[in-house]
C-alpha cells in the first residue's frame, strides 16, 4: 500500500497535537540537553583545572626531590674525596717514615697532620679509631697516649656507632654511614643526623673518616630553593605556597617569609592536612583572595607532602570564571528559547491552518508507522539493534528502515575493525605522548610492557625515569634541541626497566602541531635489544669483558673527533703487564687467563663514568681512553697499578716483583693539538716502550 494514497486520511486532531508536542518536547530536550551540558561542562574545566595545579605541584615537588638527590651525590662524593685524602696523608707518612721510626712516632706524626685539617669553618673534621674500638682522634682531639675506649659508644636512636664503623672498615674496606652526633659548636647536648665515610687503614687496623652534619646541608638548598619557588607563577594568578608540618609559613601569598610566620588561617590549615593524608596528595576548595587584592574568591586548591622536609606544598587557582561563564550560557539559553517560542507560536499557527484545511483525514497507520520508526530508530541508535521492518505496513517506510539497518550494520562493522586495529597498535607498537614540556600524556601497553612501569606511574612524569646511566646527557641535550626546533628525530637508546634490567630500541620523535605551534610530542620505539646484545658481543672481548680491538679502532677516532669539537682533553692510556710471557711460561696458560681477567676486573672499576672505555688490544696489552686532565690522569693511573698490586698475584720470575706489576704510557692532550689517532697511538706506545725501557712497573708520560 503507497502511502500517497493515505496522505489525506490524517486526522486533524493527532497532526495538532503531534506539531505542539514535538515542539514542547523539543523544548523540554533542549533545556534537558543544556542542564547536562552545564553540569558536564562545569566538570570538565573542574577537573581541567585540578590538572593544571597538580602538575605545577608535582613540578615543583618533582625538583626539590632532584635537588635532593643532586646534593646528596655531591655530598657523598665531597666527604669520600676529602677521606680519600686523609687516608694517603697516612699512607705516605707511614710509608716515608717505617723504615726510620717506631709505630708509636709514626702514629703521632698521622694524628698530627689529620688533627689540623678541618672544613666548613671547624665544623668537619676526620675522626681516627682502632677497629677495635679505641679513639685516637676524637672530636678534633688526640688520644693516643690514652686510652679512650668509645666501643660501646651510640647515638641517640640506639646504633652503636663504632662498631658500625668498624664493621665496615673490616669487611668492606670503606663505605658510608649515618649516624646521629653532637655538633662541636654548640653547647646543648642534641644529636644531629651525620653522614660519614670511613676507610679502612690497614697498617694500623685504624680506619679513619669524618662527615657532615645533614641538616647544615640542608639549611642551604632549603633556603634557595624557597626563594626560587616564592617567584614561581603560571596562568593569571597561579602561585606555589610552601608551609611546613609545625605550621608555619614559609612561600605565602606569592612571597618568601623572612622569618616563616605562624599560618593564618586555622581551618583553612586543617584542611591542608587532610588533604595530604593521601599519599599522592588532595584537593579541596576554600576562599581566598587574589594576588593584590583583599576581595575573596572561590578556589581550588592541590597539596602534596614533601615527608623529608615536612614541607606542604600546593597551589591553588581561581574558580570564579567557570560559574560566570556558566550565568553567561544560561542567559544566552533564556534569549534562544524566548525566541524560537515566538517563531515556533507563528509556525503553529500557520500549520494549524494548513492541516485544518488539507489534512483532516491522516491515517492512523501512518501515525502508527511514524511511531514505531521513531522509537526504534533511537533504540537502534543507541543500542545498535537492528530495525524490525516486517512491522512497518508502508513500502516507503520499509524501504527507509531496510536502508538504516544497512547503514547501522556498517557503521558497527567500522567501529569494530577500528577498535581491533587500535587494540593491535595499543598492544604492540611502543608508543609515548608527551606534552611541550616532555610530560608524558599517554603511553600504550607495549611501552608499559617494556619498561615495567604501569600507565599510572609514567602518566605525569617525564622519560628521565628510563634514561640508562650508560646513555650521555649531552645525547638527551642534543635530542631536545632537534625537536624543540620542530625536527624529528630519529636513533637509538638504552632505557632501564623499573626492576634496573636494559632494554634498546630504535626511537622516532615527532613533534605535534596545533596551528603552527608544538604543543606536544609522540614517540614510537622498536624492540632492538637482542640486536644490540649481538652487537655487544661483537665489540666485546671474550676472555676479559673489556671493549676488544675492533672497537677500539672505532672509539678512538670518536673521542678524538668530539675532543677536537668541544676542545677539551683526551687522556690515551697503554698499559703492558711485566714480564707475562714469563708468567704464562712459569704458572701455565689457564693461570694467565685468570690473571688477566682479575687485572681486567680492576680496570672496569676505574672506567664506570660514560665516555670512559677500557680495551683489551692485544695479549696482555690494555688501553684506556677518558676525558681528564694530566692530574686526573696520574691520579687514575695510581689506583690502577695500585689495584693491580693490591691483587697480590704471584710472579716469581718477574725481575722488578714478586708479584705482578704493570707498566703505563700516558699521553694527555687537547682534541685541537692532535693530528690524529695515529698520533695519539702513536705517542702512548712510545711513553709505554720508555716505561719498559727504563726497568718496567712505572708510568711514562709522553
Amino acid at each position: 500500500m503507497k502511502l500517497s494514497s493515505l496522505i489525506l486520511r490524517a486526522i486533524f486532531i493527532v497532526s495538532i497535537i503531534s506539531i505542539l508536542s514535538t515542539f514542547l518536547i523539543s523544548i523540554i530536550l533542549q533545556y534537558n540537553t543544556f542542564i547536562n551540558e552545564r553540569n558536564y561542562i562545569k566538570k570538565e574545566l573542574i577537573e581541567l583545572k585540578k590538572d593544571e595545579i597538580k602538575r605545577e605541584v608535582l613540578k615543583v615537588y618533582n625538583k626539590i626531590k632532584y635537588e635532593q638527590e643532586l646534593i646528596n651525590q655531591n655530598n657523598k662524593k665531597r666527604i669520600k674525596e676529602r677521606v680519600e685524602q686523609a687516608h694517603n696523608i697516612a699512607t705516605t707518612i707511614y710509608e716515608e717514615n717505617k723504615s726510620s721510626r717506631n709505630a708509636q712516632e709514626i702514629k703521632y706524626l698521622i694524628l698530627t697532620a689529620l688533627k689540623s685539617i678541618t672544613y666548613n669553618e671547624e665544623k668537619v673534621y676526620f675522626f681516627v679509631n682502632t677497629n677495635k674500638g679505641r679513639a685516637l682522634l676524637f672530636n678534633k682531639r688526640s688520644y693516643l697516649a690514652k686510652q679512650k675506649r668509645i666501643w660501646n659508644l651510640r647515638d641517640k636512636k640506639g646504633n652503636y656507632i663504632i662498631k658500625r664503623q668498624s664493621k665496615i672498615a673490616l669487611e668492606q674496606g670503606e663505605g658510608f654511614i649515618t649516624n646521629y652526633f653532637i655538633k662541636p659548636d654548640t653547647n646543648n647536648n642534641e644529636e644531629y643526623p651525620k653522614l660519614s665515610f670511613v676507610k679502612n687503614f690497614k697498617p694500623y687496623n685504624w680506619h679513619i673518616g669524618t662527615g657532615e652534619y645533614l641538616d647544615d646541608i640542608n639549611i642551604k638548598i632549603k633556603e634557595r630553593l624557597l626563594k626560587e619557588i616564592s617567584s614561581f607563577r603560571f596562568g593569571t594568578d597561579g602561585y606555589i605556597f610552601i608551609n611546613s608540618l609545625d605550621k608555619k609559613a614559609l612561600v605565602f601569598d606569592g612571597r618568601k617569609l623572612t622569618p616563616p610566620k605562624d599560618y593564618p588561617n586555622e581551618i583553612l590549615f586543617k584542611e591542608q592536612l587532610d588533604a595530604i593524608k593521601n599519599k599522592d596528595g588532595g584537593f579541596f576548595f576554600y576562599q581566598f583572595k587574589k594576588l593584590n587584592t583583599t576581595r575573596k574568591f572561590p578556589k581550588l586548591a592541590y597539596v602534596k607532602l614533601l615527608k623529608d622536609w615536612n614541607w606542604i606544598i600546593g597551589t591553588g587557582v581561581y574558580i570564579d570564571n567557570i560559574d560566570n561563564e556558566i550565568q553567561r550560557q544560561e542567559e544566552i539559553f533564556r534569549t534562544a528559547v524566548i525566541k524560537q517560542t515566538g517563531t515556533n507560536l507563528i509556525v503553529i499557527a500557520f500549520l494549524f491552518l494548513i492541516v485544518f484545511l488539507v489534512s483532516k483525514r491522516i491515517s492512523k497507520y501512518i501515525d502508527k508507522n511514524v511511531k514505531y520508526l521513531i522509537t526504534h530508530f533511537k533504540s537502534a541508535a543507541k543500542e545498535h539493534t537492528l530495525i524490525k521492518t516486517k512491522k512497518l505496513t508502508f513500502k516507503e517506510f520499509n524501504i527507509l528502515g531496510k536502508n538504516l539497518n544497512r547503514t547501522l550494520i556498517s557503521r558497527n562493522e567500522s567501529e569494530s575493525k577500528l577498535k581491533n586495529y587500535i587494540d593491535i597498535v595499543n598492544n604492540n607498537i611502543i608508543i609515548s605522548s608527551t606534552d611541550k614540556a616532555g610530560v608524558i600524556t599517554d603511553v600504550s601497553n607495549a611501552f608499559c610492557e617494556i619498561s615495567g612501569y604501569s600507565r599510572d606511574e609514567l602518566v605525569g612524569n617525564s622519560h628521565r625515569i628510563l634514561r640508562h646511566p650508560d646513555m650521555k646527557k649531552e645525547l638527551y641535550e642534543e635530542i631536545w634541541d632537534f625537536i624543540t626546533s620542530g625536527k624529528s628525530w630519529q636513533g637509538e637508546l638504552k632505557n632501564k626497566k623499573k626492576n634496573g634490567d636494559y632494554y634498546w630500541v630504535d626511537i622516532v620523535i615527532h613533534p605535534k602541531f596545533e596551528k603552527e605551534q608544538i604543543v606536544g610530542y609522540t614517540a614510537i620505539r622498536h624492540d632492538i635489544t637482542d640486536k644490540k646484545k649481538v652487537e655487544y658481543l661483537s665489540i666485546t672481548d671474550e676472555l676479559t669483558q673489556l671493549y676488544n680491538r675492533r672497537h677500539f679502532n672505532l672509539k678512538i677516532e670518536e673521542e678524538l673527533n668530539r675532543a677536537k669539537r668541544k676542545n677539551y682533553n683526551i687522556s690515551f692510556i697503554m698499559l703492558d703487564i711485566d714480564y707475562f710471557k714469563n708468567y704464562n711460561d712459569t704458572y701455565g696458560h689457564q693461570a694467565g687467563d685468570e690473571a688477566l681477567k682479575k687485572i681486567s676486573k680492576v680496570l672496569k672499576i676505574h672506567t664506570q663514568r660514560a665516555g670512559d672505555y677500557a680495551f683489551r688490544i692485544g695479549g696482555e696489552e690494555f688501553a684506556i681512553l677518558v676525558s681528564f686532565n694530566k692530574e686526573k690522569s696520574i691520579e687514575l693511573i695510581k689506583s690502577l697499578q695500585k689495584g693491580i698490586e693490591e691483587l697480590a698475584i704471584e710472579h716469581k720470575t718477574s725481575k722488578v716483583s714478586p708479584y705482578i706489576t704493570s707498566s703505563i704510557g700516558l699521553v694527555v692532550r687537547e682534541g685541537s693539538k692532535l693530528k690524529d689517532s695515529n698520533e695519539l697511538y702513536m705517542l702512548a706506545d712510545k711513553a709505554l716502550y720508555k716505561a719498559k725501557e727504563e726497568g718496567r712497573n712505572r708510568v711514562s708520560i709522553s
